[in-house]
């Protein structure tokens, strides 16, 4: 496979390399494709979870399980100034 890496990178690579973090160009890029793997899969594990929530809350809502915005704002509010009171 060629592969023109720009400037800033090669230096990585090789630096990677000659570390002995990494043996070859290869390594390196397999190590880079796991790494984007894991994070498109923390992604969707996330994305999943969010749409759950957003769902129920539809759910909820539809039922006319409805929370007063106002009153949840300040009580928002309220739990972070307890959380980080100013000094």
């Amino acid at each position: 496979m060629a592969l023109s890496l720009p400037p800033e990178l090669q230096q990585f690579a090789d630096r990677q390399i000659a570390s002995g973090k990494y043996t070859s160009l290869d390594e390196i890029f397999l190590a880079g494709l796991q790494a984007l793997a894991e994070r498109e899969q923390i992604y969707q594990g996330r994305f999943e979870a969010l749409r759950s929530e957003v769902l129920l809350g539809a759910d909820e809502a539809e039922r006319g399980e409805l929370l007063d915005a106002a009153s949840e704002i300040n009580a928002i509010r309220q739990r972070l100034r307890n959380r980080h009171p100013e000094q």
